[in-house]
């Protein structure tokens, strides 16, 4: 269904990862206090882990997302491939196999979104304009690689950029969105599950917007969708938000109306009351 995505990789709208390297120079190490750097080596360890499909808790964020993307069909017999993960937006009929880049991080970022954003992603399915799945796993290694969130660092970004984000920015919303939290509630993760959903977002429109002025696009001119997004992240970053309501609130103004009651409504706060990776959602 997808045949413009890349093989190998989830980047869409090209068949090879860009060679694209970017500014390195920037770190953490200049600027961040020993608790921040503590956070930000969370991060990196969570961001490191890889899928496996024999977890209890990753087989578990599978059926979350199918029951948030297709809550009428029956749960799926994850050995065996099911051409329904295709229209979720995966790659093929086993959606394992699109993890290798983004890892655990990627599957987490998909749960959290289908869970707290159900009405608009059975909207954005039924209108089947692009693989939804593949684009929120390339948001998430988006943002991890240019918030220098993996290790090891990649060499080469996903998409072209001249500069790597805001990490002060970062360091700054992440202390914040982590302060008072108790472990449980994975406050290392929080402000970079919040960016994703609203990158995620924000490709959405972006790429709906795209398509309304020219009906000839087509997932070949996702990638240029994907910079444009992320470009967008990088801007309000550099608006330097100390909050998750304050990057909230700058996202908002930027999406239409119709995003916002996902942003505003208690389940589109971002901060998730219940771990994702060991809790079963209940669905809307």
């Amino acid at each position: 269904r997808w045949e413009a995505m890349g093989a190998g990789c989830c980047m869409l709208g090209s068949g090879v990862r860009p060679e694209h390297t970017w500014d390195l120079t920037r770190s953490y190490q200049e600027f961040a206090t020993p608790k921040e750097l503590k956070l930000i080596e969370k991060l990196r360890t969570r961001n490191s882990e890889l899928f496996d499909m024999e977890k209890k808790e990753n087989r578990e964020m599978l059926l979350r997302i199918w029951k948030a993307a297709v809550p009428n069909a029956d749960s799926p017999d994850l050995a065996k491939p099911h051409d329904r993960w295709k229209y979720i937006g995966f790659q093929n009929s086993r959606p394992e196999t699109d993890f290798r880049a983004a890892g655990v991080t990627g599957l987490r970022h998909i749960t959290l979104f289908a869970e707290k954003n159900s009405k608009l992603l059975r909207q954005i399915l039924a209108e089947g304009r692009y693989p939804w799945a593949a684009a929120s796993i390339n948001i998430t290694e988006i943002c991890i690689t240019h918030l220098k969130l993996r290790v090891p660092q990649p060499r080469m970004a996903p998409i072209p950029m001249d500069k790597i984000y805001n990490l002060q920015s970062f360091t700054w919303l992440a202390a914040d969105a982590a302060k008072g939290k108790l472990p449980e509630e994975e406050p290392e993760m929080i402000a970079l599950d919040e960016l994703h959903n609203l990158g995620l977002m924000m490709l959405d429109h972006l790429w709906n917007e795209r398509m309304e002025r020219d009906r000839s696009t087509n997932l070949l001119h996702f990638k240029q969708a994907l910079m444009e997004a992320s470009a967008m992240l990088q801007h309000i970053l550099n608006l330097a938000p100390t909050s998750v309501k304050e990057l909230r609130n700058e996202f908002m103004k930027k999406l239409p109306p119709s995003y916002h009651s996902s942003l505003t409504s208690s389940s589109g706060t971002g901060e998730s009351k219940q771990p994702a990776s060991t809790v079963i959602s209940q669905g809307e």
